[in-house]
């Protein structure tokens, strides 16, 4: 996560081609700072769904019927980092949200109600779908199954389950982009920022302290404000993030790789 938050500050970019760190939603950037880096987003299309059916469903008359599909995300976070909880914790507290999570994969669940994917009313006019109640005999929920997908893709089919999965599906309104926008403010509340800059700062601080990183005073566009310090000692740099110095021929992200 260090590493992660080191190149998404900097913009260096990291050469791990099962993870990706960016996605082209406003937000996206900020879950990646905070170590919030899902195997993938996917788009379901439109939250709500009007269809006009003629098969018979009341009176012998054609009827109309609404779908509502509610997005999910899942992500593997870290079980060291004390943000994780605090994340958690907002994210069981947010009324749009429902949340499935657990501590590794032999963690006890932990739910704040059940997951809805799909809900379903019908009226015999488009009208009426507004006072039509949704059918609970029709609604589809994901199963337990679903944290699977929180284990962090490292390689080819190989996931990462020593990690706080949790699996999270917006209940309220909007479609993906407001999702993310949700999940960034609530990471903004966890860090006890405003914005970006004010989460740059919160992560960027201690990096700009120890000169690992430096600002750019000259004023560029779309140039990041932290840059690496170049003049740094790499080898002392490697050994403070990793804990030891490389082996030769040898990084600690292959013996990671290596050790399956």
């Amino acid at each position: 996560m260090a590493l992660t938050r080191y190149t998404v500050l900097t913009g260096s970019g990291l050469a791990q081609s099962y993870v990706k760190y960016e996605y082209d939603y406003e937000g996206s950037r900020t879950l990646s700072l905070c170590g919030f880096i899902p195997n993938g987003i996917e788009d379901f299309g439109p939250r709500y769904k009007v269809e006009k059916c003629n098969c018979f469903f009341d009176h012998n008359k054609p009827h109309w019927t609404e779908t509502k599909t509610n997005n999910v995300i899942c992500v593997g976070l870290s079980l060291t980092d004390p943000k994780t909880q605090l994340f958690v914790n907002a994210c069981l507290r947010n009324p749009d949200l429902m949340v499935l999570c657990r501590k590794g994969s032999n963690g006890r669940l932990i739910r704040s109600r059940p997951l809805c994917w799909t809900q379903v009313r019908k009226a015999d006019t488009r009208a009426g779908l507004k006072a039509a109640p949704w059918n609970s005999y029709e609604t589809v929920y994901f199963e337990d199954s679903l944290l699977e997908e929180a284990q962090p893709l490292v390689g080819p089919n190989r996931q990462l389950d020593d990690c706080f999965q949790i699996a999270i599906v917006d209940g309220g309104e909007g479609e993906v982009e407001d999702f993310v926008d949700k999940l960034a403010k609530l990471w903004y509340q966890v860090y006890e920022v405003e914005d970006i800059r004010g989460l740059l700062v919160e992560i960027g601080g201690p990096l700009l302290e120890d000169g690992e990183l430096e600002i750019e005073t000259r004023k560029k566009k779309n140039r990041l404000p932290l840059i690496p310090n170049m003049e740094l000692d790499v080898m002392k740099s490697y050994r403070r993030l990793w804990g030891k110095g490389p082996r030769e021929g040898r990084l600690v992200d292959d013996e990671v790789y290596l050790q399956t």
